[in-house]
């Protein structure tokens, strides 16, 4: 796996793009050759017209130009692809072992939903810009190439090509300063959105509660509103780069063909080295224009969401100190009614597993939601007493358990519990959804599975208190 650089390391972005180098660069190389294939087109049509004797023979040079660059860029979006993948991967694990860290993020407050935004879509738009470790390789040769040809058939050409294709660039550059800015507000707002909107689905039910929707609807308005129009305003100012971008490569096409049709008409150039000369300047002007477009709107997105990112990563932690060694508690079940013993708060965030009420699912069997371990996931679903569930273990549960009752939800999260196996076990009313029977088979299972280790309960059911070792009452 690649190392990616400290958070605060003042380049931490181009280091992060080009942390699986050994990709990215042979595909750049690939796009290059495919690029460079597409550039040799015009040349030898030109030359096939000058010698029409051999024009059989070029036709099947420009064949195999046509196959060696299709080769070369399926070689190369597929490193590309592999590329942007995997440091998305890398980005995501990164960030989420931040979040998840026992010892909290601290520093500013930030909601749940924010934080999955900097997980989801900003680690997404920096693994994007990889996108930039690639093409300008293929764009910057190819302007280079065209140069180069271009001063074999004249040398007034060639140095217009040379000198054209950087101020192309530059002017592409310039036009995207207002993108640039707007970019980050867009990046910014839509974060705050989606923020706002994992937030109140997350808590719509106490919101309903508390008759709190149309404050909160009021509230994501205004957030959707401010999104909305910074989106407006940065595609307002991508059409203006497009705008600029292509007219100044229009005119500067228009300018180099009638200044090739002159040296033509002037018996300077053979018709031939005209159709390559028009030929040549049509392939590049884009990728002339698309450097600058590219570094204004996948550059700019990522060095906006990278901000988000490394703040996240250079966060102090929430808690100054995280205690190692376990508490001294009492082993066995102990079932407790009254606020949460001195002991518990002081454990080792690592080595507790806190089983709260109402526990997540995620769309796959009720093994996967359970344990990678298909045998160890079967032993704790025995525990759970999860053995009514229409299909077994094999069952779909569907996105958060919608395919599942209340009670057997409950219980396939209390197995998850159980197959992770801690040295400290929490549980938070684990069988409210269940009937009394089969609270009372649960019951005697975790107490029997948990014997030796210490398994706190806090419930009032008289059946947690039955098995227990011992109650503690506040």
């Amino acid at each position: 796996m690649a190392r990616l650089p400290a958070a605060d390391d003042p380049r931490w972005l181009p280091k992060t793009v080009l942390s699986r180098w050994r990709w990215t660069v042979p595909a750049g190389i690939f796009m290059a050759v495919s690029f460079l294939s597409n550039g040799l087109s015009p040349v030898i049509i030109g030359r096939a017209i000058d010698d029409l004797d051999r024009v059989f023979w070029w036709i099947g040079v420009l064949a195999g130009t046509f196959i060696m660059g299709m080769v070369a860029s399926w070689f190369g979006r597929r490193l590309l692809n592999r590329s942007i993948l995997v440091i998305g991967h890398d980005l995501r694990m990164v960030v989420t072992d931040r979040i998840q860290d026992p010892r909290g993020v601290g520093g500013r407050r930030r909601t749940p939903g924010e934080l999955l935004s900097i997980a989801s879509s900003d680690t997404q738009r920096v693994a994007d810009a990889v996108f930039m470790t690639v093409f300008p390789v293929a764009e910057v040769a190819s302007v280079l190439y065209v140069g180069i040809m271009m001063l074999y058939i004249s040398v007034p050409l060639g140095i217009a090509v040379l000198i054209g294709g950087p101020l192309l660039v530059w002017i592409a550059l310039v036009a995207a300063g207002p993108l640039r800015r707007r970019s980050g507000k867009r990046q910014a707002a839509l974060a705050r959105a989606a923020a706002t909107a994992t937030d109140v689905v997350q808590g719509l039910r106490i919101l309903k509660g508390l008759g709190a929707v149309d404050t909160v609807r009021s509230r994501y308005l205004r957030v959707s509103d401010e999104a909305y129009e910074r989106t407006v305003d940065a595609n307002l100012a991508q059409a203006r780069l497009n705008a600029t971008t292509d007219a100044t490569g229009s005119l500067y096409v228009i300018a180099v063909a009638v200044a090739a049709a002159w040296l033509a008409l002037d018996g300077q150039m053979s018709i031939g080295e005209l159709i390559t000369a028009i030929g040549l300047t049509q392939f590049v002007i884009m990728p002339m224009t698309m450097l600058g477009k590219n570094i204004a709107s996948r550059w700019a997105a990522a060095q906006a969401s990278g901000r988000r990112i490394r703040e996240v990563l250079a966060a102090p932690y929430a808690l100054e100190e995280e205690h190692t060694d376990v508490p001294d508690l009492p082993t066995g079940l102990t079932v407790v009614t009254g606020p949460a013993p001195e002991e518990l708060i002081l454990a080792p965030r690592d080595r507790v597993v806190v089983a709260p009420h109402a526990a997540d699912l995620f769309d796959g069997s009720v093994l996967d939601n359970v344990h990678p371990d298909p045998d160890r996931a079967r032993r704790a679903l025995e525990v759970a007493a999860v053995e009514d569930i229409p299909g077994g273990p094999e069952r779909e549960v569907g996105e958060n358990g919608r395919n599942l009752s209340g009670g057997q939800r409950q219980r396939v999260a209390l197995a998850r519990a159980i197959a992770a196996d801690p040295e400290i076990l929490i549980l938070q009313d684990p069988t409210t959804a269940v009937d009394s029977v089969t609270e009372v088979r649960i019951s005697e299972r975790v107490a029997a599975a948990r014997s030796g280790r210490p398994t706190i309960v806090y419930s009032d059911a008289p059946a947690w208190k039955a098995v227990a070792d011992r109650v503690v009452t506040a």
